[in-house]
């Protein structure tokens, strides 16, 4: 993960806690991200490497239990995001 700032803060959508919403419902040109609970630090995932891992029918609850923030080893409370599309 790199650490990075969105360019446009009102595009970020944070996903839902129903846990519904699976990898494979998200678009590929879309950004995934996480942001610590403590530290408020927002880091890029790379989404190949978790579908890779994980499987594409792996639910945002499912990942986000398995976050650690780098900067400060936080994990729990983080959150998965998606921070807005890639360009065309």
């Amino acid at each position: 993960m790199r650490q990075f700032k969105p360019l446009h803060l009102p595009e970020v959508v944070f996903f839902t806690r129903d846990g519904q919403i699976r990898l494979k419902d998200i678009q590929p040109y879309y950004v995934l991200g996480a942001i610590c609970r403590h530290c408020k630090s927002i880091s890029e995932l790379d989404r190949r490497a978790l579908e890779r891992r994980y499987g594409r029918d792996a639910t945002a609850v499912d990942l986000e239990q398995r976050l650690r923030c780098r900067s400060c080893q936080n994990a729990s409370g983080n959150t998965i995001m998606v921070i807005n599309q890639w360009p065309r």
